[in-house]
């Protein structure tokens, strides 16, 4: 009863410290949010061909640009690319032919990678390709360029003119409400699609008083401490259909009318397990994030894991760090509390019942016993247990420290018994009765 109580109390402070940042959030209020909004094209062929010829201007940029960073070692900013940019259009007649934010667009993701390198230790940009080529170029918008006529189905772009595309109304509507950003249009496995980046209004999910820890792995990706079990996705029979797409094209000309044939059956084949996967995740992230306000996970070494050739296969089935992405950005758009627990926490191996330790815990085992208090644990359900008790230690320790470096403005001290202390901004407890009464 007690450790229930201090639960409650627990996430009573993550509330309130979230209310105490926007106020208007906790109550239903719109904030503003930058969200994308994916749309299908279908553009005619003389459309395809103007995109497609966007697509490898990108890449010609890119590679002449990248050239005179590697072996002539100008310094990559925006000054300096612009002018390389002038010289290569003036020297490059068919570069006119690109959409003009389109090839500004290039030094700016340059820059952008070139300063991942530097700085957070990525890797150096790499040259395009054929065997690493260009799918999308992004316009950007500008005095109204870019606009839907919602009647007709089609969305209006520079140099491209009107292409007709089909979406959802409520994506429709969305669209027509908000302020466009820019589009970006990509070609991809034989689809066009319009990805529209707008400023919009979202109404953030009503808090609860619930956590979750969260257990990911290769047997099961996902278990919960609360019993929810999230097996892998049967997509046996899409991958059978993929893999039989692969060998008929194997058995064709590359470029004969068969060929063709055979590649937009693949297609077909791959963009249906690739969105029947993602669907499902959407499903169950959401389901995740609604119905907890703390979300536990671990701190996982997934690119380590791709080592193992055993693993590797399945891991790319299950595409674990897809998970964690969509948790991370659906808890930001909601005020939910994203924390993640040590790479070295054993917690498989804790018992969550008194705290036992069982290191002699082999890979393959799936339950065990606690030699202290006899309890039977499910190797999976006991980690995700044991991932959240830690993971609201943490946000504990964390608003302790938070708390003694603040003036405390906006908050007052409300006493439950003498051991417990919970802070609560005052506007949550304006017009109240006190917890203590």
């Amino acid at each position: 009863m007690l450790s229930r109580f201090l639960y409650m109390c627990c996430l009573l402070i993550i509330v309130n410290m979230s209310s105490c940042i926007d106020e208007n959030n906790y109550y239903g209020g719109k904030q503003d949010v930058t969200e994308a909004v994916k749309i299908r094209l279908y553009p005619t062929d003389e459309q395809k061909k103007i995109i497609n010829q966007n697509i490898g201007n990108k890449g010609f940029i890119w590679n002449k640009m990248l050239v005179k960073i590697k072996y002539e070692n100008v310094k990559p900013t925006q000054k300096t690319l612009n002018n390389i940019l002038k010289e290569l259009r003036s020297e490059y007649p068919f570069l006119e032919k690109s959409e003009s934010s389109s090839r500004q667009q290039v030094y700016r993701n340059l820059i952008k990678a070139y300063n991942k390198h530097k700085k957070e230790g990525a890797g150096f940009p790499k040259f395009k390709s054929e065997k690493n080529p260009n799918i999308s170029f992004r316009i950007q918008a500008n005095n109204n360029n870019i606009h839907l006529n919602e009647r007709k189905n089609r969305i209006q772009m520079p140099t491209i003119g009107k292409i007709k595309f089909k979406t959802s109304k409520e994506h429709k509507q969305k669209i027509q409400e908000s302020k466009i950003n820019n589009i970006t249009i990509k070609h991809e496995n034989g689809i066009y699609t319009g990805i529209i980046n707008i400023n919009t209004n979202h109404t953030p999910l009503e808090h609860c008083f619930e956590a979750v820890g969260i257990d990911m792995g290769i047997r099961r990706p996902l278990t919960c401490s609360n019993g929810l079990k999230i097996e892998e996705f049967d997509l046996t029979r899409e991958e059978k259909n993929v893999k039989y797409y692969q060998r008929e094209m194997s058995k064709k000309q590359p470029g004969s009318k068969r060929y063709r044939i055979a590649q937009k059956r693949y297609w077909k084949a791959l963009n249906k397990k690739i969105n029947k996967k993602n669907d499902q995740y959407h499903k169950i992230t959401h389901h995740i994030v609604k119905n907890n306000q703390v979300i536990a996970l671990e701190t996982l070494n997934i690119k380590g894991w791709f080592k193992n050739k055993h693993w590797a296969p399945k891991l790319h089935r299950i595409s674990l760090y897809e998970i964690i992405r969509q948790l991370k950005y659906k808890s930001e758009r909601n005020n939910r509390k994203i924390i993640q627990v040590g790479r070295f926490f054993p917690s498989s191996q804790k018992c969550s019942n008194c705290g036992y330790q069982y290191h002699d815990l082999e890979l393959g085992e799936e339950d065990w016993i606690c030699p202290v208090c006899g309890k039977h644990h499910d190797r999976d359900l006991n980690a995700s247990i044991n991932i959240k008790n830690e993971g609201l230690r943490l946000i504990r320790e964390k608003i302790i420290k938070t708390i003694s470096y603040w003036d405390c403005h906006g908050l007052r001290c409300a006493g439950i018994g003498s051991k417990v202390l919970t802070f609560c901004s005052k506007s949550m407890l304006k017009n109240r009765e006190s917890p203590t009464s």
